[in-house]
């Protein structure tokens, strides 16, 4: 199997894993995104690489499309025939994906084992994509429940170890987050190039998390993270890719992203753009979430999941 993919976080790995992707596989990685002639070859399967829309010909993504399409991770359940071992980890990851509110499970948790993998593989994007894979199936073969802490297995501590790390990391951030309120929203700004970091936000209490990180990716460029707990954030994208082409994000609108290649912006001129055109978010949920596909209900019980940028 040929695979092209350009992120190697939850949604895209979970998608890999459902797929069959094993580390035998001819997988490569794509900065921009899957080359025009590999979209259109159903011979490749491109995991959040562009395609959105496309599942007929394997490409699984649903970044920068009008289409209300689900995260690539729902996608491949679907088209593999909804298989029963993943279904919870399915669920799991489309709430991550998606910023619903959900009763997200102590360290450690199936989102730190994946960041670990990120954190320990950082200048290898395609071993972090195997090694994802490769963790993500063992839960599911397991048996373990993504809605539980997982259990300290050997072959996950250096993941964890790490992760923990980085944790300590953004206990340092509390105190240089500042916040803005407009008509009853709380918005949150920070800089930091640590995973997680718009969970420690949402911790503190905003509703919208804005995090600049001066260097982050490979290569490293400055790039910055929009999100809303709740809170629709693509009515920014108007205003922000009037300045600069290539800001975008899935289609539920709760998370945009810069420009995969980086932002021109500085943390100041972001921050002064959102803050005058605040009028754009839009709130469009509360902390209780029914799950459209499995009819369970979610409730943001405890502190909200430490969500990656």
């Amino acid at each position: 199997m040929r695979v092209v993919f350009q992120q190697a976080d939850l949604d895209t790995c979970l998608a890999g894993t459902i797929l069959g992707v094993t580390g035998e596989d001819c997988v490569t990685w794509r900065h921009e995104g899957a080359l025009p002639e590999e979209l259109a070859d159903p011979a490749i399967v491109c995991l959040e690489a562009g395609g959105s829309g496309e599942v007929d010909r394997n490409n699984f993504d649903h970044h920068n499309t009008s289409l209300a399409l689900p995260p690539a991770c729902v996608q491949a359940f679907v088209h593999c025939g909804r298989p029963e071992k993943y279904e919870r980890l399915v669920e799991y990851a489309e709430l991550v994906d998606t910023g619903r509110p959900f009763a997200c499970p102590g360290f450690p948790n199936v989102s730190h084992l994946v960041s670990g993998v990120r954190f320990l593989y950082a200048p290898d994007p395609v071993r972090q994509f195997v090694n994802g894979v490769t963790c993500l199936r063992a839960i599911a073969d397991l048996r373990l429940d993504p809605f539980a802490p997982l259990p300290w297995r050997e072959m996950w501590a250096p993941f964890f170890e790490e992760k923990q790390r980085r944790l300590k990391e953004l206990e340092s951030l509390v105190s240089k987050v500042q916040f803005v309120r407009w008509d009853g929203l709380k918005l949150g700004f920070a800089v930091s190039s640590v995973i997680g970091a718009p969970g420690v936000l949402y911790e503190l209490g905003a509703d919208v998390a804005v995090v600049y990180a001066p260097q982050f990716g490979h290569p490293p460029a400055p790039k910055a993270t929009i999100s809303g707990k709740g809170v629709r954030v693509d009515g920014l994208l108007p205003v922000l890719n009037a300045v600069e082409p290539g800001w975008g994000g899935p289609a539920h609108g709760t998370i945009i992203g810069s420009p995969r290649c980086g932002t021109v912006l500085s943390f100041s001129q972001l921050r002064e753009l959102i803050e005058s055109n605040s009028w754009r978010l839009e709130r469009v949920g509360g902390v209780r979430y029914v799950h459209q596909r499995t009819g369970r209900v979610h409730s943001e019980l405890v502190q909200p999941a430490m969500v990656e940028p």
